[in-house]
């Protein structure tokens, strides 16, 4: 006989690491930290270790409801986002200079994350990089996509190119990351930025063909750092961190001093 299925654990229930390590720590000497965009994992981020200079570590953040941590109900509110993460990530500032990398969704966790990690007294990252993901206090330019009904979600996320075909053509596969989509999602959607600014160098990326996070909407943040401040643009859309891979990590190797051009 069969057990029975296990249920989904309570939102914050750790059942999984929260870091996917693709470097061992021999050579390292800075460490990057990647956060996803809403409904990505840690696959993202497997190949940059390879295109990164040695003493560059890489580790993807997992977040709750995929891979390893499929069994956990995403995270389904900022406190709750923030308090997890800090706790984790806490112990890791202690290791040595870190930095942060995030994309849309894996943008504003990074920037809040740097800002409660300051508060807390801690280690602050040595760059922090904001991809596809307008600047606090800029008011958003298309509708929130979390309260769409199905058909138009899955019409956007197409018109998006943010879901690959084959994915969005299985009822099957789209059953399993919709509600981890809906729910990145609302938590994207419903930001409310921390005031103030970082003392870490803000290096923003945005891609030339983005109607959600386009250029002229990131170059604020250069209002919220009292360091350098950098943007690049790449002849993509929203998605150009999968098309322009090898110039976006040029970038940041770049900002970090280990290679690339800034």
């Amino acid at each position: 006989m069969r057990p029975p299925p296990r249920a989904a654990a309570p939102p914050g229930t750790a059942t999984g690491s929260p870091f996917a390590r693709f470097s061992g720590d021999a050579e390292v000497t800075t460490r990057l930290f990647c956060f996803p965009y809403a409904g990505g994992g840690t696959q993202v981020f497997r190949g940059w270790q390879e295109r990164v200079p040695p003493d560059v570590g890489v580790t993807g953040i997992r977040l709750p409801g995929r891979e390893q941590r499929f069994r956990e109900r995403p995270f389904d509110s900022w406190p709750q986002a923030l308090g997890a993460l800090t706790e984790a990530l806490a112990p890791e500032t202690e290791r040595g200079p870190y930095a942060f990398f995030g994309h849309s969704l894996g943008a504003r966790l990074a920037y809040e994350l740097a800002h409660r990690l300051a508060a807390d007294g801690l280690r602050p990252p040595e760059l922090l990089v904001v991809s596809a993901c307008r600047a606090p206090g800029v008011a958003p330019r298309t509708p929130p996509m979390h309260t769409m009904d199905g058909p138009t979600l899955h019409r956007r996320l197409r018109e998006m190119n943010g879901v690959p075909p084959e994915v969005l053509a299985s009822r099957a596969l789209m059953k399993l990351l919709e509600p981890v989509l809906r729910a990145d999602l609302r938590l994207a959607e419903t930001w409310e930025p921390s005031p103030g600014r970082i003392a870490a160098p803000v290096l923003a990326l945005c891609g030339e063909g983005d109607d959600i996070d386009p250029y002229e909407d990131m170059v604020a943040w250069k209002h919220h750092t009292t360091a350098e401040f950098a943007i690049r643009s790449f002849p993509a859309g929203h998605f150009f961190l999968r098309d322009e891979e090898e110039a976006v990590l040029a970038a940041i190797c770049g900002r970090l001093g280990t290679g690339g051009a800034p």
